[in-house]
């Protein structure tokens, strides 16, 4: 198990966006799967995958983020659901945390150093 990478779930519609947070998450030494709307994260988790993380992106086609994660957590995902959005409006934030999702921070930008925080918070930081 020492030498398996952790896995985290981007759920982003975004292609530019799942560019950089996909940079990111290497760079942090994680493995990094991507789905481009709630739907297919769900549908992802019901065929058997299980992540350590889950970035969850709130405007999306088909199935958006609050109810994602609200599937996600009926579907009994322990993993941390951390909610990236540019919107920063206090009724989304609270929405995603209602929905399950343990934290919610702002996606523009996203820095290095905050996730890093993040993965640290979560105790999925490996390395230095």
């Amino acid at each position: 198990m020492a030498n398996s990478m952790l896995l985290a779930l981007l759920v982003e519609d975004n292609a530019i966006a799942r560019v950089v947070v996909s940079k990111l998450m290497v760079e942090q030494g994680m493995a990094l799967e991507e789905a481009e709307n709630g739907k297919a994260a769900v549908e992802s988790v019901k065929g058997g995958k299980s992540y350590d993380l889950i970035l969850m992106d709130r405007e999306m086609p088909v199935m958006d983020g609050h109810e994602a994660t609200k599937q996600l957590r009926l579907l009994g995902v322990k993993a941390p659901i951390v909610a990236l959005s540019a919107d920063t409006q206090q009724c989304h934030k609270d929405l995603f945390l209602q929905a399950g999702a343990d934290e919610f921070i702002e996606k523009q930008p996203l820095t290095k150093d905050k996730l890093a925080q993040i993965l640290t918070k979560y105790g999925l930081r490996r390395g230095p």
